[in-house]
């Protein structure tokens, strides 16, 4: 369901040439007109609203689907016929999709020996294609065009000087194949896990040293742009932050003096310098280069989730708890936030409990009469959070600890102390190396509450030694995962000592967060958490390192 929904809100955003077209392709009468209208406004949550909208289906989930499957087939073929052009600096992307939309047509009409019109097309994209760097498409072009002149019009001048734009661009495009290929080759090792960081960097360095003197040599944008990308790899390597926005800084001024936009490239770019003002902790910073990202994204995309997680993190890690919960607001009242992959439901749902215990502690404040109650339960919220808890070394650990944490503010030292043995084994079992040292000494810590009967003075004793340990141990290098210290241990232990011996909450419900439907975004003025709006299980529903999608 989530994908033909997906397909018809970007149809809707894009519109086709005429209107007429799409009531040719779909009829606003038949099955596919009336199944095409309800999903684009929204009238349509589940499979069950579609069955009671085509009553003579019969309930039969089987037809459904062949209708569902029907009307997709259909949209996917019509995209061809979407308008992607812009009039003015035009964004590189989208001048590919129309480039090898006129590649596409005049391939056909010469196929069809239409000759004298598809070589005239080919002719005037190739000036398209060269202007954007499109060197693959280039060199599909002028092969075409080298035949036509060489064996249908016979003319030496044309075919030589085709040949030897040809050669040119074939140097061209061997080079761009090796940058992308070195840094495929770098960043394979952390797709689906994590390598050692010394060893990236070496590597790196030894792969920049390879793309460098052809950056020197081409200005193109392929060998530019992975060149760059493996270059940001050396200093995040080495946890050189700092290093690592200057390259991102050069990269940007590179491709922002191209004469077209590449949004793709300058969104990548801006998110590495976010997250390099999340591990050096600037804040102020930060927020510049998310607004300035946040304009290029639209709000039902994969990367505008990603770039609020880097943005409520960074919150989180500079104390700015109040835009953190401005942030989780905004995203919750989001409506394509089920729509996204389950992990980063998850992750929100993650984050909102740290957002409960924040105001529980009095981090937040949540004396304002527009306050709403709500039915967060940290028992509830853990049967929430099923693919995440399965991430053992990496964001379950996140869950054990807000877990645990709740139970010390609420004073239930009987669910403290049946959760030691499960803890000590958890550290043996999971937390046993370097990467997990930070979250095996905060989980140390904790456990010493219930074991010393949670007694301040008796706690704050035994913990000493392994806060301090804990201390010596910078965050970047070891959190593989960063999102593991949703707040850092170091700001969340005075917390949890805070909260020794206060009297518990009643029952098992957080506090309440403040709501307001209309939201409020992070990047209002003013904004706080008075903007933090609770929603319910059915509205959610309604509304899911190296780089971008």
């Amino acid at each position: 369901m989530n994908d033909l929904t997906d397909l018809i809100d970007f149809i809707q955003k894009t519109k086709f040439k005429s209107n007429t077209l799409l009531e040719a392709l779909v009829r606003p009468g038949s099955q596919l007109g009336k199944l095409y209208h309800a999903i684009a406004q929204n009238q349509i949550q589940s499979d069950h609203d579609l069955l009671a909208l085509f009553p003579e289906l019969g309930g039969d989930i089987g037809k459904l689907t062949v209708l569902k499957n029907r009307l997709k087939n259909r949209l996917c073929d019509a995209v061809f016929l979407l308008d992607f052009r812009e009039e003015s600096h035009p964004d590189r992307q989208t001048a590919f999709v129309e480039c090898l939309k006129k590649w596409s047509s005049a391939m056909i009409l010469i196929s069809k020996n239409i000759r004298s019109i598809g070589v005239k097309q080919l002719e005037n994209l190739l000036r398209h294609t060269l202007d954007f760097e499109f060197t693959e498409l280039s060199m599909n072009i002028i092969r075409t065009l080298e035949l036509y002149y060489g064996t249908i019009e016979g003319d030496q001048r044309k075919y030589n000087e085709l040949e030897t734009q040809l050669t040119q661009l074939e140097a061209l495009w061997l080079a761009e194949r090796q940058s992308e290929r070195l840094y495929s080759d770098l960043v394979i090792n952390y797709v689906n896990f994590r390598a050692d960081k010394h060893q990236a960097a070496i590597k790196a360095e030894e792969y920049f040293a390879r793309v460098e003197p052809l950056m020197n040599r081409y200005a193109a944008f392929k060998v530019h742009f992975f060149g760059y990308l493996i270059k940001t790899i050396i200093f995040d390597s080495r946890n050189d932050y700092a290093g690592m926005e200057q390259v991102c800084a050069q990269a940007i001024e590179f491709f922002n003096g191209k004469q077209y936009r590449s949004g793709m490239v300058l969104q990548t770019f801006y998110y590495h310098i976010i997250t390099c003002c999340l591990y050096t902790r600037q804040f102020e910073k930060g927020q510049g280069y998310v607004l300035t990202l946040e304009k290029m994204l639209e709000e039902n995309s994969f990367n505008w989730f990603k770039l609020q997680e880097l943005y409520v993190m960074m919150s989180m890690h500079t104390g700015n708890y109040s835009v953190a919960a401005g942030t989780l607001c905004r995203v919750l009242s989001n409506p394509h936030l089920g729509s996204q992959p389950a992990h980063i439901e998850e992750f929100w749902k993650i984050v909102e409990a740290y957002i409960q215990y924040l105001i529980l502690t009095g981090e937040i404040d949540s004396r304002n009469p527009a306050l709403i109650s709500s039915a967060f339960k940290i028992s509830r919220f853990l049967n929430e959070v099923p693919l995440l808890s399965k991430d053992k070394r990496g964001m379950n650990i996140a869950i054990l600890i807000i877990q645990f944490l709740f139970y010390v503010a609420q004073n239930r030292q009987e669910e403290c102390e049946n959760r030691i043995d499960a803890l000590k084994k958890y550290c043996t079992r999971y937390l046993n190396d370097h990467n997990t040292l930070r979250s095996r000494y905060f989980i140390k810590m904790l456990i010493q509450i219930p074991l010393n009967a949670f007694d301040l003075n008796k706690v704050q004793q035994k913990t000493a030694d392994i806060f301090k340990s804990l201390l010596e141990i910078p965050w970047y290098p070891v959190n593989l995962h960063r999102e593991i210290e949703i707040v850092p241990y170091e700001s969340l232990w005075p917390l949890v000592l805070r909260s020794i011996g206060k009297p518990g909450a009643a029952g098992e419900s957080g506090p309440p967060l403040a709501g307001k439907d209309r939201g409020c975004g992070p990047f209002e003025s003013g904004c706080s958490v008075e903007g933090v709006v609770v929603l319910s299980k059915k509205k959610r529903t309604q509304m899911g390192r190296w780089g971008l999608q």
